[in-house]
């Protein structure tokens, strides 16, 4: 087993969330473009991510046959409350290293869209987005990556592999 220490470049703090029980808050304002943290964990199999072995609320998706997580016997890090949001502030510098979309102010929670790493074309979240964005999807699943394009604002924030299946999806390749 291969394990990654997280990093956290930015003073955070796990609170209560109206998005989902708890949430990774901003202690210090953040701004765009900055390196908010590196991921951590333990590299496992895409296959035996369900197996019972690592905590379902820790997956990120690093490659079509890897993920980054938890093991049932570890205490989750600060990253691991990082919610859902269809409007999000943070996403993927490649495919450990969040970084911040927007300005995020002190008091902030940092919200990333799962469509950028979840690689698992299975994976459905347990609760309804709650965002309140205009353009919410409400049901948020692992095939949500398939909504996007190239030519999305958003592109450059999907991880390095989920970049290249959306650009396989359009029948472009385009060196990354």
């Amino acid at each position: 087993m291969i394990d990654i220490e997280p990093h956290f470049f930015k003073n955070m703090c796990v609170a209560s969330s109206t998005l989902s029980g708890k949430g990774l808050f901003a202690n210090e304002f953040i701004r765009k473009g900055e390196i908010i943290l590196l991921f951590g964990g333990s590299i496992a199999l895409q296959k035996n991510r369900y197996t019972g072995k690592y905590i379902e609320s820790t997956f990120l998706s690093i490659s079509e046959e890897c993920i980054l997580c938890e093991e049932v016997t570890s205490v989750k890090d600060p990253s691991d409350y990082i919610n859902h949001s269809c409007f999000p502030n943070a996403g993927m510098g490649d495919c450990i290293t969040l970084v911040a979309i927007c300005d995020i102010h002190k008091g902030e929670e940092i919200v990333c869209d799962y469509a950028f790493w979840e690689g698992d074309e299975n994976y459905l979240m347990k609760e309804t987005c709650k965002c309140g964005n205009d353009n919410c999807r409400h049901t948020i699943t692992g095939k949500d990556w398939r909504l996007f394009s190239e030519n999305d604002d958003l592109f450059q924030y999907f991880s390095p592999f989920i970049k290249r299946r959306i650009l396989n999806k359009s029948h472009k390749h385009i060196k990354l």
